[in-house]
């Protein structure tokens, strides 16, 4: 029984280790055909990089080193490197995901999820909200559904303090003209009373 469970936990960790390689090599993919990025940030929720990634590599690398430094233990150095690529790839592909860019084309939160990329013709407005970290913007955009109707979704990005004036220029270039065009016109209400 001890023979099949290592079997098959090395097994699990090759089957891992390949699909973690697959995702990271992905996400480079839709990295590198990302085309007139303007600007880009890290987003992750541990000082801007993944947070279960990270930890996970961390906590794979000091169990290496002292399962290899201190013990000695070289029976299980495959295993353990093993368990290091998986985390590297994982932490790679995390880390691209996380990162939002900016482009002449839009506003991609994600690189792996098209529904989180957003072109600039879609966005009908936003609203600025100042926080510690920078300033969330909450972009609404509409999108057309199956109905032929348009639906409308809202996109919330929080744009750091060093990033806000470059991503301020931005917005101005890309929507000033879109939403000047919406303006309100003055109302008489006197006339419309009578």
């Amino acid at each position: 029984m001890n023979e099949f469970l290592v079997h098959f936990f090395s097994g699990l960790l090759v089957v891992f280790s390949l699909a973690s390689t697959l995702m990271a090599g992905y996400s480079l993919s839709n990295k590198f055909r990302l085309r007139g990025v303007r600007l880009h940030w890290r987003a992750g929720k541990l000082m801007g990089y993944p947070l279960f990634a990270t930890v996970f590599l961390v906590l794979v690398g000091l169990l290496s080193m002292v399962s290899i430094v201190i013990l000695q233990d070289t029976l299980y150095y495959p295993i353990f490197l093993g368990y290091f690529w998986m985390g590297s790839m994982w932490f790679i592909s995390s880390y691209l995901s996380s990162k939002h860019y900016i482009t002449d084309h839009g506003i991609v939160k994600n690189i792996n999820d098209p529904a989180q990329t957003i072109p600039w013709y879609h966005i009908v407005d936003y609203v600025e909200h100042p926080t510690n970290k920078g300033i969330q913007y909450m972009f609404s955009y509409a999108q057309p559904n199956t109905q032929e109707q348009e639906h409308f979704n809202q996109l919330r990005i929080e744009v750091p303090h060093s990033h806000t004036l470059a991503f301020n220029k931005i917005i101005s270039i890309k929507l000033y003209l879109k939403l000047d065009e919406t303006e309100l016109p003055t109302i008489n209400w006197k006339n419309l009373q009578s």
